[in-house]
């Protein structure tokens, strides 16, 4: 008897125990491997350039779930948590310029990157206001995530001309490989 009593007490044990919780990455848009890949870049250049990467990946998925024929029941929940996802990704290739400028890092080709594909995904939001598929099931995400493209495009064409022609020293920025 003590072999049941000691496994209904494990069992109890187990059920009474919270939950394990999903790891944290910090930006809970980005998958763990996404998040890691974030913290091993060496330099903000290269974090820009998946935080780009990222967001164009939700920005393709977001148009794909447009297109399915028979939509889930939870589509708009999705397709707001797509655009959000994209909106957070830009937001976040925005903040490692600035940071990386003022921390006096060489960012030029983060910033060259953040306003060449800033302008494909204007393209790409302008794209699918104009269809206007399920419009209003997203249309404030995709309100907000208009602004926080042009935002952050305002902002990478202002970084650009406060960087000097010369040359500018390269500093890892703290959070890199270690």
């Amino acid at each position: 008897m003590p072999t049941k009593l000691w496994m209904a007490f494990l069992l109890g044990a187990a059920l009474a125990a919270p939950a394990a919780a999903p790891a944290q990455t910090g930006q809970d848009y980005l998958t763990q491997t996404e998040a890691e890949q974030i913290r091993d870049a060496e330099s903000a250049n290269e974090r820009v350039k998946l935080f780009l990467d990222f967001g164009a990946d939700r920005l393709r998925r977001f148009q794909y779930e447009l297109h399915i024929s028979k939509p889930g029941a939870r589509q708009a929940d999705y397709l707001n948590d797509l655009m959000d996802a994209f909106s957070a990704c830009i937001d976040d290739a925005d903040g490692r310029i600035k940071d990386a400028m003022s921390g006096g890092e060489d960012v030029r080709e983060g910033i060259k990157l953040l306003r060449k594909r800033g302008a494909e995904f204007a393209a790409e939001l302008k794209k699918i206001k104009a269809e206007g598929i399920e419009l209003k099931l997203y249309q404030d995400s995709l309100d907000d995530a208009v602004q926080g493209l042009q935002d952050a495009i305002a902002d990478a064409e202002k970084a650009a001309k406060q960087i000097p022609s010369g040359s500018v020293k390269t500093k890892a920025h703290p959070g890199g490989h270690r």
